[in-house]
């Protein structure tokens, strides 16, 4: 049976002169519900206006991911709480509420052609592709952006530095036995030298950042 419990949820309307204000909401939860139920629920009972975004619901696409607490978590399935506070993954452009845009990430990874480029066509078909452990780890990236928002060196007004999902994009091509660019030049062009003792950047998926991509493109400049 469900209890009566107080969310906070940090709202930011592009039309109204009062930004990052906040606003607390009783739903009905119980010891399973989400976040994203309780999200769902305000946006049923109490106000349609809220903006949030979700997909699958499984922690399959990365779209439910807010700040709770002051950290980031997949609305989807983490368990909701009395007091919880509520608000958008940090250092990016809010649109509206809990929502934030992406296309100035994605047009700026434009520049570095985030794609598989050959120099061959495969000798034979179907083509048996062996990629390593580090390639298969990152795959399982969401594109969530938490770990953006927990870099403290991020800033997507500015293009000096593309910041960890960038990096991440690019070693998953680094790390394809198919691709022909060499991206260590262009993480140095994205500025990853600025990581050097940070590793403080977050992956709600598992994915060690800085083990498997940071540190490993570190170690190749340094060695060039």
């Amino acid at each position: 049976m469900g209890q009566d419990i107080f969310i906070k949820i940090l709202r930011y309307n592009p039309n109204n002169s009062q930004i990052g204000h906040n606003e607390t909401f009783r739903i009905e939860a119980n010891n399973n519900s989400t976040i994203l139920e309780g999200l769902l629920q305000v946006y049923e009972k109490y106000d349609s206006t809220l903006a949030f975004s979700y997909g699958c619901r499984v922690k399959n696409c990365g779209l439910c991911a807010v700040n709770v607490d002051g950290k980031p978590h997949y609305a989807c399935v983490t368990r909701i709480r009395d007091g919880m506070q509520i608000s958008p993954l940090e250092n990016l452009p809010v649109i509206k509420d809990l929502v934030f845009e992406r296309r100035i990430f994605s047009k700026y990874l434009e520049n570095f052609k985030p794609y598989v480029v050959r120099e061959r066509e495969p000798e034979a078909l179907p083509e048996i592709i062996n990629q390593p452990d580090e390639h298969t780890q990152l795959m399982s990236c969401r594109e969530c952006f938490a770990c953006m928002s927990s870099c403290p060196k991020y800033d997507y007004r500015q293009d000096h530095f593309g910041g960890p999902l960038a990096f991440v994009k690019l070693a998953q091509l680094h790390y394809d036995v198919r691709d022909s660019i060499d991206r260590v030049k262009q993480v140095k062009e994205m500025g990853i030298l600025n990581c050097s003792g940070c590793s403080r950047c977050t992956c709600i998926s598992g994915i060690p950042i800085n083990k498997i991509v940071i540190k490993p493109f570190l170690d190749l400049l340094t060695a060039m």
